[in-house]
């Protein structure tokens, strides 16, 4: 199955470190994206990274696979470091890409295509 997002529109916001908040082009309404079930999830700077690959991945123009943007995000992390998401990296930490992949599929205005 290939996916894409929804351009998510404003500013995101991690609030607490198990949740995101976030509102979605065409619509007022502010979603929560809740973290709560993560448990690998200790650092709010992981919550902030997780947020910052979203809105990474809302602006990319091409579908693919979540096994294919997992894959490459790690190859991008491990070659540029942290800062491949954000420039200011100074407050992010790294998640596993387990919680990364956990967070996108509970992002409610994903939508799938095949």
């Amino acid at each position: 199955k290939q996916w894409y997002q929804r351009r998510v529109r404003g500013k995101t916001k991690v609030p607490e470190k198990n949740s995101i908040t976030y509102s979605v082009k065409g619509e007022e309404i502010i979603s929560t994206l809740d973290l709560s079930a993560l448990e690998q999830i200790v650092e709010m700077g992981q919550t902030r990274f997780i947020c910052e690959v979203l809105s990474k991945l809302a602006n990319e123009k091409q579908p693919s696979t979540l096994l294919a943007i997992m894959r490459q995000l790690s190859l991008e992390i491990d070659k540029h470091g942290l800062g491949c998401v954000k420039d200011n990296s100074n407050w992010l930490s790294r998640p596993r890409v387990f919680e990364i992949a956990s967070a996108i599929n509970r992002y409610r205005h994903l939508s799938l295509i095949q």
